[in-house]
């Protein structure tokens, strides 16, 4: 079993993002979060040894020792612990002190994520995050952290990055600072979307040509591809689209969703697997402290395929005892056409049409 918890609370909240969090450290808000967190674990039904634990979406690192030492002790008051558990921690880079990596070391922490997404300091003012003087600062200080399990996370198409520059970033980083294991590159397509709810920022903010800040869309998967074949050749195997890892360091959090292993959430809005049975919380805080269920649903042997055929091609292969069950018309055009191809009796997505990979498996299937 895998397990996320999400500590909604951060400094500020980044203009892209759409997950359930607040910008606000009240103390009162946090401490009242925690112990309806602690009894939704402690009421937890079943029992189970557990392979990972994931506090997630950056915000987790606000936690003083206290509160995230007491969250892992009730989580290990109610699960069997695997002796080479993963217990991933997210952060940002600010908190990222020699003080604290010694405090999570102390805690069990065994492995850091954290969000880069570039280090153009116009692109990190304006989505709200750290600037690359502060950025390059906690790099120093993961150099002596007895955590070596350390991830960052890149996002393509942001405003004011220009063509190369995400590229430029990943070989700075990983000249200078070697022990990187783990590097995920994420292709943000819906910015545009988001920055067109905000209809007000877009008008104090942007000019009136503000697309124009962007990589042209063109020239996207280009920018991907140049990433994926650099890292690749850098012994980073790709081990699904947006992520990246060193042999042996491929996060268990992230495989156990792709091979639909049992995972248990704690927080609003969080999404559980359990028993071919799928719920999420509400994404409220009041919703939250009720346990209101959003939804829930008993997915079918059909529609557990379905999606697994979704994240094996995702995963970059499929094999070929699937084959028979997919649309054979769809598959031969996709073949003909160079979607998809052969290798060594794995199907497998062509570079060329990654940013299509979610049209094709709806045609499949």
């Amino acid at each position: 079993m895998y397990c996320y918890i999400h500590i909604p609370f951060c400094e500020s909240k980044c203009l892209y993002c759409r997950f359930a969090s607040i910008g606000s450290l009240n103390q009162a808000l946090i401490k009242k979060y925690l112990s309806h967190l602690l009894k939704n674990i402690q009421n937890f039904k079943n029992s189970d040894f557990l392979n990972s634990i994931y506090f997630g979406w950056w915000t987790p690192s606000i936690l003083k020792e206290v509160d995230l030492d007491l969250v892992i002790k009730t989580l290990k008051g109610k699960f069997l612990f695997k002796k080479d558990i993963e217990i991933t921690l997210e952060t940002t880079s600010k908190n990222i002190t020699l003080e604290n990596l010694n405090t999570w070391h102390k805690l069990w922490i065994n492995r850091i994520s954290i969000w880069i997404q570039t280090l153009n300091n116009k692109t990190l003012a304006e989505i709200g995050r750290d600037n690359k003087n502060i950025i390059l600062n906690w790099l120093e200080n993961l150099k002596t952290s007895k955590i070596k399990n350390i991830s960052i996370d890149f996002i393509i198409w942001l405003p004011y990055v220009e063509s190369g520059e995400i590229l430029k970033d990943i070989k700075y980083i990983l000249k200078n600072y070697d022990f990187i294991k783990h590097i995920s590159v994420y292709m943000l397509e819906d910015y545009y979307e988001i920055i067109e709810e905000k209809s007000w920022f877009e008008k104090i903010v942007y000019p009136n040509n503000w697309r124009n800040l962007w990589i042209k869309e063109e020239n996207y998967l280009q920018e991907y591809l140049q990433i994926k074949n650099y890292l690749e050749k850098n012994r980073f195997i790709r081990y699904e689209l947006s992520n990246f890892a060193k042999t042996g360091f491929e996060c268990k959090h992230n495989k156990s969703y792709w091979n639909h292993s049992e995972v248990v959430s704690f927080w609003l809005g969080s999404h559980s697997f359990l028993n071919w049975v799928r719920y999420a919380y509400k994404d409220d805080f009041l919703g939250y402290y009720a346990l209101k269920l959003d939804y829930k649903e008993k997915l079918t042997k059909e529609e557990i395929f379905l999606e697994k055929i979704m994240f094996w091609l995702r995963t970059n292969w499929l094999k070929k005892d699937i084959y028979s069950k997919l649309n054979q018309e769809k598959l031969e055009e996709f073949i003909k056409t160079w979607y998809l191809e052969f290798q060594d009796k794995i199907l497998k997505i062509t570079d060329k049409w990654i940013a299509l990979i979610d049209k094709i498996i709806l045609e499949l299937i």
